[in-house]
């Protein structure tokens, strides 16, 4: 099998860069040259001429990496992972490899579709309850489809607010699918009936993830702000697992109020026959300002990742993952050799896993990823409220390029502390929200890693501090 330092080399060498600045070329079609190849060789599209080089090493693949020939055909045919290809091939021919790698175009998109929400739940980061009057209209909705599918972004996640209560939201999503796009859904799933969960489907929705914050109907409510919300969850769930080909995930946001709990919610996602289960990082915006003092200490946050880490190599159909980007550093340190090591992006195994975790580089924020919010305007991640640029007036490989604030929280060479001098800066990088709504400094270390408790413990005494000046 293909060793991975030869992976490394190959990518690294010139005239495979210049290669790859060839095949990410755009030709009269629109599309790029890679994507209308692969297209042609799964059968897709026209086989010209100018391919047949190419196929001729495609089809060598399968030998030299020893893979399942149907499983490459079913890549080569599916069009996200064309777009996925062709990105990170532009990437690699403009920024070379990096160690987190830096792409030309986000690899993926988060889009808070709409400020509106049934419930009010306590660490809401997007603060949402209605519509806000200046929110993109329908024709403009469908003008940011066009332009993520022009810059080849490939997988697109609509989250809010809650995005299923707003009228668009299915028109928007079934334009997206037909484009190419692999589609997720963040909701609370109070409003998941049996035939909305099929009608997901139907739209062309891959993967519905939905909240549920304790294995007690009250204390979930109580966090959500209502009563019967866990029961209507649950039905999401389930109405949303019912359907073939919908995969499913339970998120929790995990504070201390429900810290305990975590092993019984990974039973209970189990119980559910649910695809994932993510624990989410709590960050102090929005709504969760108000509940700061729940965050997790640095060992409790060390526990989560022991916790999700054994869920993950102990239970074969349940993926269990984490928008902590320690995760990655945690799995790369614990897992036994071809035993999954991951990111909270997916997982994979053995050798290349591990070369792969210095490349995918945990927090994604200004160089895999950002976000679009409800009126266009463009943050570095929904976590992250620094405004870079607005769709309604710029492009989006324009803000992507030069917007001096994506610059700064995609360069690890800046971040202050142990985030700086870490050695696994690369494959984590400290959660930047959370340096931001701490510090207010997107370079700040992330306190809630087992690295930074000097942090972490300056932060306590000034709450301290705070709490004692009140009292007087």
């Amino acid at each position: 099998m293909v060793k991975a330092e030869q992976v490394r080399k190959f990518l690294s060498n010139p005239f495979v860069r210049w290669q790859l600045k060839k095949l990410s070329k755009r030709q009269e079609s629109g599309k790029v040259f890679i994507d209308e190849m692969f297209a042609a060789y799964a059968g897709q599209g026209k086989v010209k001429l100018k391919y047949i080089p190419y196929f001729i090493f495609i089809s060598l693949l399968p030998y030299i990496l020893k893979a399942d020939p149907k499983e490459l055909k079913k890549i080569y045919s599916t069009p996200y992972y064309r777009k996925a290809i062709s990105n990170v091939a532009k990437s690699v021919s403009e920024y070379g490899l990096s160690t987190p790698q830096i792409f030309s175009t986000p690899i993926l998109v988060v889009w808070n579709f709409t400020n509106a929400c049934n419930l009010n739940c306590k660490h809401c980061y997007q603060d949402a309850h209605h519509v806000l009057p200046d929110e993109l209209s329908l024709e403009e909705r469908l003008k940011v489809i066009d332009e993520l599918d022009y810059n080849y972004i490939s997988t697109l996640a609509f989250s809010g607010g809650e995005p299923l209560i707003h009228k668009d939201f299915w028109q928007v999503a079934k334009y997206a699918h037909d484009k190419g796009f692999h589609l997720s859904v963040a909701t609370n799933g109070t409003l998941i009936t049996k035939d909305v969960a099929a009608r997901l489907k139907e739209v062309g929705i891959n993967y519905v993830e939905i909240s549920v914050d304790s294995v007690k109907p009250e204390v979930h409510d109580e966090f959500r702000g209502g009563k019967g919300y866990w029961q209507r969850t649950i039905e999401g769930i389930k109405n949303c697992v019912e359907v073939d080909g919908l995969q499913v995930g339970m998120a929790t946001t995990l504070t201390r109020n429900n810290f305990s709990e975590l092993e019984e919610l990974i039973e209970l996602a189990k119980d559910l026959n649910v695809d994932y289960f993510y624990v989410f990082n709590f960050i102090p915006v929005g709504r969760g300002k108000d509940i700061i003092k729940d965050d997790l200490t640095p060992e409790m946050r060390e526990e989560m990742l022991r916790i999700l880490h054994t869920a993950l190599i102990e239970n074969e159909h349940l993926g269990a993952f984490s928008t902590c980007p320690q995760y990655g550093r945690y799995c790369y340190q614990n897992a036994p050799e071809d035993v999954i090591i991951n990111s909270h992006y997916g997982y994979a195994k053995g050798e290349h896993a591990k070369m792969l975790a210095d490349y995918v580089g945990g927090c994604g924020v200004g160089r895999a990823y950002c976000a679009i919010q409800p009126n266009g305007v463009i943050t570095p991640c929904v976590f992250l409220p620094i405004e870079v640029g607005n769709l309604r007036e710029q492009r989006l490989a324009d803000i992507w390029r030069n917007a001096e604030d994506l610059k700064g929280v995609r360069d690890r060479s800046t971040l202050k502390e142990s985030c700086g001098s870490c050695d696994y800066r690369s494959m984590c990088g400290g959660c930047r929200a959370r340096a931001y709504g701490y510090f207010g400094d997107y370079t700040a270390p992330d306190p809630g890693c087992i690295f930074n408790k000097a942090a972490w413990e300056k932060l306590t005494a000034q709450a301290e501090e705070l709490e004692l000046s009140a009292e007087v």
